[in-house]
């Protein structure tokens, strides 16, 4: 471990847990589509080539859970100012009591503010999630300390300290609202958001042929046939596992948060809490290379960057828009296709009911993994494959007390 990354992780607060999972066969050819269409036409016809990666990495097993973001916002927001909106009234329970995951304490203990709302949102994916909260969440894992160890099973488990600093690490948002709104990936190792061809290839590749003679499933759930959908108990935990392939989607799951606190699972008073979210990894429908719930749950966020669609809203007038994939909840089978390579804007107020249902999950390019450069050097305290002021910086924005 470099000197200085050793110094900088004694400042980080408890650790936090991940599985990643290995994604192999580095330059697997890209598949052509048609966007929004389920058909697989011919490379002359096609909208876009996908799925090609040329490198090996890692991606998250799961969504991000209610619980890792809660861990999150107590390190880097000890004092619950919010100042950085990580935090969204939308998910006050009081607020919105069939979506509102996490409460703020003003009174309570600093490092202490946040709360998951009941118990049985924990293991649920975090919603209300835009690309800004995002990328910040992994630039503060991106400049934390972790401990790595491969499982039995091939996943990979890292016990990992959030950073303080959110602002420069993958990401680079000194200034939001202007360069901000630009930034790309900027490192070639350590945690990213995935970019869609990572995101893409973990989903839907095998290095096997698919029984229809191709490379790439129709759905993530390693199916070309419509999943089921999940249907759960009162407290939001899947109660039809054993029918497989199986999905989060179609507004069936039908939950109330309150009526779990005390692990009552009495039914649920209306029709007001259908098409609600359900624990990560439930269903039980892993993709080819065991990843979960990369189609339904929530829609997820990548790092690709595209033109603003022509015509849709754009409130803050963002100059480019992200790629989501893989959601949601409350959608039909359509959003489940390979082909559905939609794009919002930074603010998440555009796809699918992308406030709600906006999530993501981690994945980590390893060590020269030729993901856009060479590894980095000794002092490269930012991974961005040079010393310079950058990390200067970010070593001075760690410099004093730890809290």
């Amino acid at each position: 471990m470099h000197p200085i990354v050793l110094f900088l992780s004694l400042c980080f607060t408890p650790p936090v847990e991940f599985t990643l999972v290995p994604v192999g066969d580095p330059g697997n050819a890209a598949l052509p589509i048609d966007n929004f269409n389920p058909t697989f036409p011919t490379p002359k016809s096609a909208d876009e080539f996908v799925g090609a990666v040329s490198y090996e990495y890692e991606i998250g097993k799961f969504e991000v859970t209610v619980q890792q973001y809660v861990q999150f916002l107590n390190a880097v927001d000890p004092e619950g100012t919010n100042a950085r909106q990580l935090w969204d009234p939308l998910m006050d329970p009081n607020t919105n009591p069939k979506y509102g995951s996490i409460r703020r304490i003003s009174d309570a203990p600093a490092g202490e503010r946040f709360h998951v709302a009941f118990p049985a949102w924990a293991s649920k994916p975090i919603g209300f999630i835009d690309f800004f909260r995002a990328a910040r969440f992994i630039n503060s894992l991106h400049n934390g300390h972790h401990q790595r160890e491969v499982g039995a099973d091939g996943s990979i488990h890292y016990q990992c300290e959030f950073s303080l600093q959110t602002e420069i690490g993958a990401y680079d948002l000194r200034n939001q609202t202007t360069f901000g709104s630009y930034a790309t990936r900027g490192v070639v190792e350590g945690f990213v958001l995935p970019s869609q061809d990572e995101w893409i290839k973990a989903a839907y590749y095998t290095p096997t042929l698919t029984p229809a003679g191709r490379h790439y499933w129709r759905y993530p759930e390693r199916t070309d046939e419509t999943p089921t959908a999940a249907t759960c108990d009162p407290c939001g935990h899947v109660t039809n596992a054993s029918t497989q392939p199986l999905a989060c989607y179609n507004n069936i799951a039908n939950w109330c948060p309150a009526s779990c606190a005390n692990g009552d699972t009495t039914s649920c008073p209306d029709a007001f809490f259908v098409g609600n979210l359900v624990g990560v990894g439930e269903c039980h429908s892993p993709s080819p290379w065991g990843t979960f719930d990369q189609g339904g749950n929530v829609v997820e966020w990548t790092d690709t960057v595209v033109p603003p669609i022509a015509g849709a809203p754009n409130p803050q007038g963002m100059p480019i828009w992200r790629q989501m994939h893989g959601g949601i909840s409350a959608a039909g089978a359509w959003q489940l296709w390979m082909s559905a390579t939609g794009a919002s804007d930074p603010y998440g107020q555009v796809l699918g009911n992308s406030r709600a249902f906006g999530g993501f999950r981690v994945a980590l390019l390893p060590r020269a993994s030729g993901a856009g450069g060479s590894g980095n050097c000794e002092g490269d305290v930012n991974g961005d494959g040079a010393v310079d002021g950058a990390d200067l910086g970010q070593l001075l924005g760690e410099w004093g007390q730890c809290p």
